[in-house]
């Protein structure tokens, strides 16, 4: 069963993840933010892509290092690779399906912090970026970021969330999507 690592990051002070997703038939890395040793190190099996959430500073810093040491293909959604200058990716699209190292993963648009943040889905379990924090969501008050769009992006993940579905924050610890469900003043009500 494919395994999902959080490596918990230092950048500059600031508390960031880096994920592993240790995949069939090989490692896929998830924003590279900072310490690419500390990534790199965190990978069992060649790394078969690198998969980008957004393009804030925090999640994309040690790309260049990670891309260069694993020579794996980068993923994002264009409009945040475009605006933060990232070359040779492929691009992300809403609904799209990867097949990566023998994993499905689902990719939703999930703009509201960033406007080309996107949520991967593996299994039950949703690598979110900034989009849900503990007991929170991303920021909106900065560029190219919208409440509006932060809800919408919300009621777009919310209903695929199952009893044991883990959420894996850019920031803090794993969450559990129930209890973030049950406990996080910023989620959207849902209708049954």
């Amino acid at each position: 069963m494919t395994e999902i690592e959080q490596i918990p990051l230092d950048f500059g002070g600031f508390g960031v993840n880096a994920y592993v997703i240790h995949a069939p038939d090989g490692d896929i890395i998830v924003d590279a933010g900072a310490e690419p040793e500390k990534i790199l190190a965190a990978a069992k099996q060649p790394v078969a892509a690198i998969l980008i959430t957004h393009n804030h500073a925090d999640h994309i810093s040690a790309l260049d290092e990670v891309r260069r040491e694993t020579g794996a293909p980068v993923y994002a959604h264009p409009t945040d690779a475009d605006g933060a200058g990232i070359e040779d990716y492929e691009p992300l699209s809403d609904g799209q399906e990867l097949t990566i190292a023998g994993e499905d993963i689902l990719v939703l648009h999930t703009p509201g912090h960033s406007p080309g943040s996107v949520t991967f889905v593996v299994g039950e379990d949703q690598v979110v970026g900034d989009l849900v924090l503990p007991g929170s969501v991303g920021r909106t008050d900065i560029s190219g970021a919208a409440w509006e769009e932060i809800e919408v992006s919300l009621r777009k993940v919310m209903p695929l969330w199952k009893p044991g579905t883990r959420l894996l924050a850019g920031h803090g610890p794993v969450l559990s999507a129930m209890e973030e469900m049950k406990n996080n003043p910023y989620l959207p009500p849902v209708s049954d």
